[in-house]
Formats: C-alpha cells, structure tokens, sequence
C-alpha cells in the first residue's frame, strides 16, 4: 500500500494545485464488500472492527458504515494482532427521538 497525508487550507477564491508524492506504507489495512445472499452489494450495513485482546477484553476499535456499492474499509491496522469485523444490515431497531419544545 501507498500513502501520504498533507493539510491544505484554501482561501477564498484561491485554487490549489499540488503533486503528492505516494511512499510505501508497511502497516496493513482491510478492504471489503458486503454482499447479501443474491451478491448484491448492501450499502449501509454496520460494520465493526474489534481487535483481540489477549490479556485484556477485546475492543472495538472502529466502526464504519459501508457505501453506495457495499464497500468498507479499516486501517492502518496492527500488523499481526488478530481482529474479528462483524457486519450488521437490517437487524435494528430504528427510531425517532423527539426533543420536547420548551
């Protein structure tokens, strides 16, 4: 994997070009897509990276949301740490929470 990361702040009406020169990454990362049973992608699913705790609980240790065409990605990640991803789509219970007027 390639990376580089920079900040840039425009000013109004200023246009920015730049070159980014990409340098190798070694920490890993994971790309996935949620399908349903018919291997349609399924936007909107949750999904959950939770890393193994060995001597202490696990942990979450990022939540997303896949896109339009079912993708989802985690990283950087901990080369050689064992993660579990759970994807969730559909199974919850969704309601409004009304504020009272005052």
């Amino acid at each position: 994997m390639m990376y580089t990361s920079f900040y840039v702040r425009p000013s109004a009406g200023e246009q920015v070009e730049t070159t980014v020169a990409l340098r190798p990454d070694p920490r890993p990362a994971l790309l996935g897509t949620a399908v349903d049973q018919n291997g349609k992608p399924v936007a909107g699913a949750l999904a959950v990276l939770t890393i193994s705790g060995k001597t202490e609980p696990d942990r979450v240790v990022h939540v997303t949301y896949t896109d339009e065409l079912g993708r989802f990605a985690f990283g950087p990640l901990e080369p050689g740490a064992l993660y579990q991803v759970s994807l969730y789509a559909d199974a919850m219970l969704r309601r409004s929470l009304e504020q009272p007027e005052e």
